[in-house]
């Protein structure tokens, strides 16, 4: 749920997230190479009672490197591949170099390779291994690699400002997934299948997804749907508002038939270089939220914790601000109270710091807390540097 700072993001996911973006516009008229190097160190201590085992320590570089092909008759091929290595032969936590196939150690992996084009006109397709960002199938980049789908998507643009996307997505890998470096299925049956609406004009964006997962719990599939929308408005040089609203319905289509819901609304200000907001959510129903194949939609999650973590009948206050010191210097913060209707309270807060030294070189330095009902810390400090080439 971690966030890199602007420069990073842009650089990392500016061609590799599609959806749902303008595939016509990421077609390339020759062949590119494009690459990251990354760079992260990780330490966290939530040791109260003197468990050297409770503290974790972890150092690392990988990064990734992109080929994608000249466009053939509207479509194009491309690849990724991840890697990630304990640095200087670490390998005291494996938060950053964990993979199930040989446990704390390196790994590389494959994790885009996909065929992209036009069908027609306004229609286009994505078909293979890809990082896509979607409410409940992302990223989620706060380890070495984000995570990677195996997906088959066809998208429409023929109504204006208006996508509609539509397909099935069956495996994942990365860092959320059950094997980071190899993908595995999606869910115990075929995965999943999804449709959504993207509408984009002006001060106003929305969206709507609906995600139908075949045998997601215990023989049981799992309907997933969710929409939100955004307005901006800029009052005069300076000064401008953006405020959001959010709701994400889960059901058990058979089996026990239960559901659960989540709300949320966010509302923020900008003046000059500050911002600050406040955000809410509220989940309600038979079971807990979940944030999906990633680091989830909801606008109160932290850097560690979110409303999927409170569990069912909860609520989460989420206040930040965030403040661009300069060209190359941004600094943010935010405080996280949850609110469980089973068991306690517990509280998260996040700082940061971001450096961009130029287009291509970023640092970004995080500190996080979370603290429980008993006064029981989990403190980390996490430092992230990429480059790009």
């Amino acid at each position: 749920m971690k966030k890199f700072s602007l420069t990073v993001a842009t650089f990392l996911f500016s061609q590799n997230t599609l959806l749902a973006n303008d595939i016509q516009n990421n077609l390339k008229d020759d062949w590119h190479v494009k690459g990251n190097v990354r760079i992260a160190y990780i330490s966290d201590d939530n040791d109260q009672n003197g468990d050297a085992g409770d503290e974790v320590h972890d150092f690392a570089v990988g990064g990734s490197v992109t080929l994608t092909s000249p466009t053939i008759d509207n479509f194009q091929a491309s690849a990724t591949l991840y890697t990630s290595q304990p640095l200087f032969g670490q390998k005291t936590d494996c938060w950053l170099t964990e993979n199930s196939d040989n446990g704390c150690g390196s790994y590389s992996f494959l994790g885009e390779a996909y065929v992209a084009g036009l069908i027609a006109k306004d229609t286009s397709v994505i078909l293979g291994k890809k990082v896509i960002d979607t409410p409940f199938a992302n990223p989620d980049d706060i380890g070495m690699a984000p995570n990677s789908f195996e997906v088959y998507l066809v998208q429409n643009k023929s109504i204006e400002n208006v996508i509609f996307t539509a397909g099935r997505i069956t495996q994942w890998a990365g860092h959320d997934a059950p094997e980071r470096g190899s993908f595995s299925d999606l869910t115990s049956g075929d995965g999943a299948s999804v449709f959504a609406i993207n509408y984009s004009q002006d001060n106003l964006s929305a969206q709507i997804w609906y995600y139908f997962l075949d045998n997601l719990i215990e023989k049981t599939d799992v309907g997933i749907t969710y929409a939100d929308f955004t307005f901006d408005k800029k009052l005069s040089d300076k000064l401008s508002i953006s405020f959001g609203g959010q709701y994400a319905m889960y059901k058990m289509i058979n089996g026990a038939e239960d559901d659960g819901s989540v709300v949320g609304a966010t509302a923020s200000i900008n003046y000059d270089i500050a911002t600050i907001g406040a955000s809410f959510n509220q989940a309600d129903g038979d079971f807990a939220p979940n944030n999906g194949f990633g680091g989830g939609p909801f606008y109160t999650s932290g850097d560690l914790m979110s409303i999927a973590d409170s569990g069912k009948d909860s609520s989460a206050m989420k206040v930040f601000a965030e403040i661009e010191a300069t060209d190359q210097i941004s600094l943010s913060g935010s405080y996280i109270s949850f609110d469980p209707d089973e068991g306690d309270s517990f509280e998260e807060i996040d700082l940061g710091a971001s450096y961009a030294y130029n287009d291509d070189l970023a640092i970004d330095l995080y500190f996080e807390s979370w603290t429980d009902a008993d006064d029981t810390d989990w403190i980390e400090y996490s430092l992230f540097m990429n480059y790009s080439f």
